[in-house]
């Protein structure tokens, strides 16, 4: 049964073709169970009352190119996906249009990138208006003439990409009660209207092949609905899929429209829905290492946590949290980890995505505070702005830091936005662990060492701390030995820090001992386009006798290369910082070949040592291998002989005595 309501589908329509490719694989039609490998859903009946999950990601993904967004000059490209719904309770689920008694449907975006799992778009919320119960999901029952009012048990109704896109339709997350179902009714439908305005928004950078490698993305459906709630039935109401990212072109037959432009995006399904699973699961379940913990508000709402520690190894670990808001509208506005006394902290970051299209939220990321037991990241509390960044329904926060403490099993706190009881909630999870710091294993702890605090034993001053960070100077780096922490030598003068690679120039490496790090030396004291450093031959003389007879190019020490026809100038390449390439050269290795004595020119001494490496032709009778002192100095066509045609071309630059 078609929708018997009427909208203008866009033109922007990325609907996948077969294909060998798995990314491409074929989505099925609207009444398709979406393919063999799908997680397994629950049948028909068996939930008490209406239970609505998203029973498949799909049908489509709808691309609507981009604007720029006019602020921070990054391209935002707008999409919907399609969404299947099923009912698997064992009644119906009421889906009255003109009313505020039907499903709502959030779009998210979602990346899974350097052990770090974002998300990075969301979408206003599509108003459902008739359900068609069509039998995607098991055998479908429904009365006949049916008018649209309900999806009955056991019964599934797309909506597809078209639809989820139509922006008049959408309407925002703010006013949504996602734990009761509740919102007021009419929303605005008319409003000035742009391309990617109330769609699935995401940012350029985000999805950007060239700066996502080996990125995972995933988009996620998610029904709130009005009747669900009083049964305990809505905390399965969102599901994931894998999704791609390519763009348009003759070649990508899912993007393929002369309307695109070659900065635009088109989504590509990869895989199987994830039924009944908030996106964030797709963490642990593409990297075991993460630890899971679902957090209930007694009575109200579920929050997701997703946790990972990784070994730095270099004394300190990162940590990493990812917290999903399912459906608790009394929000979160702190999140707490507890820290054992004297753990430093570092690297503290924040992340969350950014509402838009005229939702009223302040998007201030949180501030974060290191206090002495723990790091608590935190927005303005309620009473001061009810539009401030709490972590809301339908989003998805990011704590992390680096600690030089191991983790375990700790308890993290997450404080609650809108007043109520309880305040806050608890989580069982992983963090730095308890006790003290004690980086020298001297069983004294690390606070206790460079001062006196209370409840230390009596050992005040027994190691400096020079730059005051709680961590003896012993534990720090210490390259040049002179027990102070290298940042303290780089801070206070005491040494310098010329390639600044923040280690002391007295410990990096100085091949002439002159107390200039080889990073740092630019003496070329012969001219011949190698510095001193790397010249085998750095006093070779006349000053220009390996200069090269003809140029072909300069190179610079990143590696970049110009080619230039014969007769660049020299000196300009050296002056530049760069390195002459040679057509040819008359020398090897900074030295000129023939020259055995390295005093600059060809004479009587280097005669008598080429004779005492001549080895005659190679392969012929007589020959005798000579050594690589030999070759290197006097092989001049490189053919590993010192022969005849090596000894002309030695006459040939011959200086005499």
């Amino acid at each position: 049964m078609l929708k018997k309501k009427h909208f203008v589908l866009p033109v922007f329509t990325c609907l996948l073709i077969a294909s060998a490719d798995p990314l491409f694989a074929d989505q099925g039609s609207l009444n398709h169970p979406e393919n063999s490998n799908a997680t397994a859903t629950n049948t028909a009946g068996s939930s008490i009352g209406p239970d609505v999950i998203v029973h498949a990601v799909s049908p489509g993904i709808n691309s609507y190119g981009s604007e720029v967004d006019p602020v921070s000059g990054e391209r935002i490209h707008a999409f919907s996906v399609g969404m299947t719904a099923c009912n698997i309770g064992d009644d119906n689920a009421i889906w009255f249009d003109h009313t505020n008694q039907h499903p709502v449907i959030a779009q998210n975006l979602y990346r899974l990138k350097s052990g770090r799992f974002e998300q990075i778009g969301m979408s206003w919320l599509l108003h459902t208006f008739f359900a068609v119960d069509g039998s995607a999901c098991g055998t479908c029952t429904a009365p006949e003439p049916h008018d649209g009012n309900y999806l009955y048990a056991g019964c599934s109704n797309p909506e597809g990409a078209g639809i989820a896109g139509t922006q008049n339709n959408l309407g925002p997350r703010s006013t949504v009660n996602a734990s009761t179902g509740f919102f007021p009714y009419p929303f605005n439908r008319n409003h000035q209207m742009n391309k990617i305005v109330r769609r699935l928004q995401v940012g350029d950078t985000d999805i950007d092949a060239t700066l996502n490698t080996g990125a995972l993305f995933f988009a996620e459906g998610h029904f709130v609905t009005t009747d669900e709630p009083a049964f305990g039935n809505h905390f399965n109401n969102a599901s994931y899929r894998r999704v791609a990212f390519a763009r348009p072109g003759p070649e990508n037959n899912n993007c393929n429209n002369t309307l695109f432009s070659p900065s635009d995006w088109c989504g590509i399904f990869s895989g199987s829905t994830q039924r009944e699973k908030a996106a964030i699961r797709a963490w642990k379940e593409n990297d075991p290492s993460v630890v899971e913990t679902d957090v209930f508000v007694p009575g109200e709402g579920l929050f997701i946590l997703a946790a990972k520690a990784t070994d730095l190894e270099n004394g300190f670990w990162h940590y990493e949290y990812a917290v999903q808001n399912l459906n608790s509208h009394r929000s979160a506005g702190s999140f707490r980890v507890p820290l054992p006394v004297g753990a430093v902290v570092e690297n503290i970051g924040f992340h969350a995505p950014f509402y838009h299209s005229g939702e009223p939220y302040d998007g201030t990321d949180w501030t974060a505070i290191v206090l002495s037991d723990s790091i608590v990241w935190g927005t303005t509390p309620y009473d001061t702005n009810p539009n401030a960044n709490a972590l809301r329904w339908g989003t998805l926060y990011n704590f992390r830091f680096d600690a030089n403490v191991a983790p375990e099993p700790r308890s993290i706190q997450l404080g609650l936005f809108r007043p109520g009881v309880p305040g806050h909630i608890t989580a069982e999870t992983i963090g730095p662990s308890r006790g003290f710091v004690d980086c020298n294993d001297n069983l004294i702890p690390d606070h206790c060492e460079i001062g006196f605090f209370e409840g230390c034993p009596d050992v005040p001053g027994f190691s400096p701390d020079c730059n005051d960070n709680l961590v003896p100077d012993g534990c720090e780096p210490d390259c040049n030995g002179n027990r102070r922490a290298d940042e303290c030598d780089l801070g206070s003068g005491m040494s310098s820090d010329c390639n600044e690679n923040q280690v002391p120039d007295e410990c990096d490496p100085d091949c002439d001992a002159n107390s200039v790090p080889d990073d740092c030396e630019t003496s070329d004291e012969d001219q011949d386009g190698v510095a001193d450093c790397d010249d085998l031959c750095p006093l070779t003389s006349p000053p220009d006798s390996c200069v090269c007879p003809a140029v072909d190019g300069c190179c610079y020490p990143t590696g970049f290369c110009i080619h230039i026809p014969p007769g660049i100038n020299r000196d300009a390449c050296i002056t530049q910082g760069g390195t002459p390439f040679c057509v040819e050269s008359p020398c090897r290795d900074g030295c000129l070949v023939g020259d055995f004595d390295l005093d600059g020119d060809l004479d009587l001494h280097d005669y008598s040592a080429m004779l005492t490496c001549f080895s005659g032709y190679n392969g012929s009778p007589g020959y005798s291998k000579p050594s690589p002192e030999c070759l290197l100095r006097f092989d001049f066509d490189a053919d590993n002989d010192v022969d005849a045609d090596d000894g002309a071309q030695f006459l040939g630059s011959y200086a005499g005595p």
